[in-house]
């Protein structure tokens, strides 16, 4: 866990380039003192503008200096990854780490909170939006309940993986703001800092935790209707979730409240344009076999049928059985998490697991084609962050958008 102190910001280290990467060539820019570097890893060996060193580190005392760095990572293993430039504060060190590059930031945690915020959305987006926005990543950050970097060192990644982190690039006015009116703010269930989640749009209802990373459950975390009213939906019936689907209710994330084609304004730069609340695919017989056969190893001819069979309270699935034919044999296999679920049913990612399966048969039993109509982006646990834009555009503030989220909870600040 980080350390922190009443009287001291902490300090942490963000991966931004990680062996798993595989990562051969980078350029830095160190604009105050007006140098560039290129480093380069071959043969497992590290050169800064092809000289031979053990590793290469740049400090920054005062926080004040800024490095351009080219071909960061974002959206790794998601259907939006690409390289983008990113200028940073902090101190850098560059290694070598399998015959890879390993870069890491070390930075003070609000200079990198405010990143995040308009990181993961715009910095445009209403204020209560982004105090919120950076109380939840800093609760997260705190509470260190995953860890999935300690083997390298790290407190976090700069990807989806943990908090989208994209420099200063995006960096406005309010964004500094929000760290600065809730500098050292985390919410607090009973004694322990609360690991706070959040994803793109939950399409109205926000799911268990428990039901997506099988950790104990958190009544923090438990999924509700993303609205003030206490109406509730049973979706985790077929049925129920299929009218859900297709007759979509108010909800703060609702295309009702946020126009999609206004959308696009308060997202991060990362993030393409497309539906978020409620969205399609249409696969031929062909393509959705090529898929799973190509995520899942296997020779199937054909699909014969994709079926839920067990849904969270927000009508993800958790658990999917697919029916393929094989040598003139019928073959079933379950797939057992949303995350599985997610990444075997698109090319590159599907956007949630919340979806209801169509299907067009002709002539024969075998479908020609699979719809798959769905709701929502990401796990869904926690913060809906398109609902909580929907929230702030109609003058909700940060307490009011914090509470509903991440029920009986308090804020509390933990250093000055």
């Amino acid at each position: 866990m980080i350390k922190y102190s009443i009287d001291q910001e902490p300090i942490i280290s963000v991966g931004l380039v990680l062996p798993s990467d595989k990562q051969k060539v980078l350029f830095i820019i160190d604009s105050k003192n007006k140098k560039s570097y290129k480093i380069k890893c071959q043969n497992n060996n590290l050169y800064v503008n092809d000289v031979l060193v053990d590793f290469f580190e740049l400090k920054n005392e005062d926080n004040q200096d800024i490095f351009s760095v080219n071909d960061i990572p974002a959206g790794r293993g998601f259907h939006w990854k690409k390289s983008i430039a990113i200028k940073v504060k902090g101190s850098l060190k560059v290694t070598v780490i399998v015959n890879s590059l390993f870069l890491t930031n070390y930075i003070p945690i609000e200079s990198y909170l405010m990143c995040v915020a308009t990181s993961e959305m715009s910095g445009k987006c209403p204020i209560p939006l982004l105090e919120s926005q950076t109380i939840a990543a800093r609760s997260w950050l705190l509470a260190a309940v995953e860890k999935k970097h300690q083997n390298l060192g790290l407190d976090v990644c700069n990807d989806d993986c943990c908090q989208r982190y994209q420099g200063i690039n995006q960096l406005t006015q309010s964004a500094i703001n929000a760290s600065k009116n809730t500098r050292g703010n985390v919410l607090f269930s009973d004694t322990e800092i609360c690991d706070t989640r959040y994803s793109k749009s939950c399409g109205g209802f926000s799911e268990n935790n428990q039901n997506v990373w099988k950790t104990p459950s958190k009544t923090y975390l438990q999924g509700l209707y993303d609205n003030q009213n206490e109406k509730m939906y049973n979706l985790e019936d077929e049925d129920s979730f299929i009218q859900w689907i297709k007759s979509p209710p108010s909800a703060f994330c609702n295309n009702q409240n946020i126009d999609e084609k206004e959308l696009k304004y308060y997202l991060g730069t990362v993030d393409e344009k497309a539906s978020y609340f409620r969205w399609r695919f249409n696969f031929s017989q062909v393509e959705i076999t090529k898929i799973i056969n190509k995520k899942m190893g296997l020779n199937c001819e054909n699909i014969l049928s994709i079926i839920p069979i067990k849904r969270g309270v927000s009508g993800r699935i958790i658990k999917l059985e697919i029916i393929a034919s094989s040598k003139n044999k019928v073959i079933e296999f379950l797939l057992n998490s949303e995350y599985e679920i997610r990444r075997v049913l698109h090319t590159d990612f599907l956007y949630s697991s919340a979806f209801i399966v169509e299907t067009t048969i002709i002539d024969n039993p075998i479908p020609t084609n699979f719809i798959l109509r769905g709701a929502g982006w990401g796990h869904g646990v926690g913060l809906c962050q398109i609902g909580a834009l929907g929230m702030a555009l109609k003058g909700k503030k940060t307490n009011e958008i914090l509470s509903h989220y991440f029920s009986s909870t308090e804020l509390k600040k933990i250093y000055d």
